[in-house]
Formats: structure tokens, C-alpha cells, sequence
């Protein structure tokens, strides 16, 4: 398989950018399983069956990076030749740093507060808002300074991690 076909972008059909389209996204993914579906290959060979299932796969694995704001932001840095390991991640930004502070009290607040719903709505805006900076700071940073769009991967992803806590908590909240 060619270099341009294995690239994600290429095999869904959307622009190679960190900001995507998801309707667009999805359609395509839809489309290309529909075509290469391995149900349409049960007659077929046992090569084309295997074939089938593997392009499944590889189709099936674009999505759900694309998908994934993270997981394209990843994808996006190796493409750039800049794979990254955010397994011993510091974060020395103090900024950074006390507003993960602020948004892990507000998580753990949540239970004591009289309206747990509105809470739970401010928490998850003040983690949009902070993901939407991060986003903006890693677009810029893949043009012009890698080590900046590292950072703000490594930021996102500690934020996506806060945001799926939240959702754990928040059935946690509304089981009550």
C-alpha cells in the first residue's frame, strides 16, 4: 500500500487539517464501509473475504482517529514527522497548571453542589473553553512550532481525560 494510501485523510476523503468536518467525516466513513463491506464478499474468495475484513479494519481504524480530537492531533504530528510519547508528560506552564487546579476542585465539588445539573454544565464549558484554546494553540503550533503543538496535544489530552471523569461523575449525579 502507497504512502498516500495509508495516510487517513486520504482514505476518507477529508483535508489533511486538525479541524475536520465531522458530517463530512462520517459520510465518508459510511460510504467506504458500505463499498467494502465484508458481508458483500461472503461469496467471494477466501482472499477476497480476508481482504475485505482487512480494509474494514483499516477504515474502521481512520475513523475513529479523525474522529478522536487527540488521536488526529497525534496522527497529525506523526504525519509531520513528530511522533509523540506524552507517557512522562510535566507540564512547567503555571497557567496550565492552575487551571487543572481549579477544574479537578470544580470536578470534585460537584457532589456538595445544590444544583448538580448547572454544575455539571459550568464544568463541562470552563473544559470546552479550555479545550478550544489548546486546539487554536496546536493548529498554530503545526505551522510554525512543533514543540508548541506538542505541548498543546499533551494539554488536550489531559483535558479529554478530565472531561470523560466528568462523565463518569455525571451518571454517577443524575443515578440520585
Amino acid at each position: 500500500m502507497s504512502e498516500q494510501a495509508a495516510d487517513y485523510f486520504s482514505m476518507l476523503g477529508v483535508p489533511r487539517q486538525f479541524d475536520v468536518d465531522e458530517a463530512s467525516l462520517t459520510r465518508a466513513y459510511r460510504e467506504l464501509q458500505r463499498s467494502v463491506h465484508p458481508d458483500r464478499f461472503a461469496g467471494g474468495s477466501d482472499r477476497e473475504r480476508r481482504l475485505a475484513v482487512q480494509k474494514s479494519s483499516q477504515i474502521n481504524e481512520a475513523y475513529e482517529t479523525l474522529r478522536s480530537v487527540t488521536r488526529r492531533a497525534a496522527y497529525l504530528l506523526k504525519l509531520a514527522g513528530h511522533p509523540v510519547d506524552t507517557s512522562n508528560t510535566t507540564f512547567s506552564d503555571p497557567e496550565f497548571l492552575m487551571q487543572q487546579l481549579q477544574l479537578r476542585e470544580e470536578l470534585s465539588d460537584l457532589h456538595d453542589a445544590t444544583d448538580p445539573e448547572a454544575a455539571l454544565d459550568a464544568f463541562y464549558r470552563d473544559v470546552d473553553n479550555a479545550m478550544a484554546e489548546q486546539k487554536a494553540v496546536f493548529v498554530t503550533g503545526l505551522d510554525a512550532d512543533i514543540e508548541q503543538a506538542k505541548a498543546a496535544y499533551a494539554k488536550l489530552q489531559f483535558l479529554e481525560k478530565l472531561r470523560s471523569e466528568a462523565e463518569q461523575k455525571e451518571s454517577e449525579l443524575l443515578d440520585y
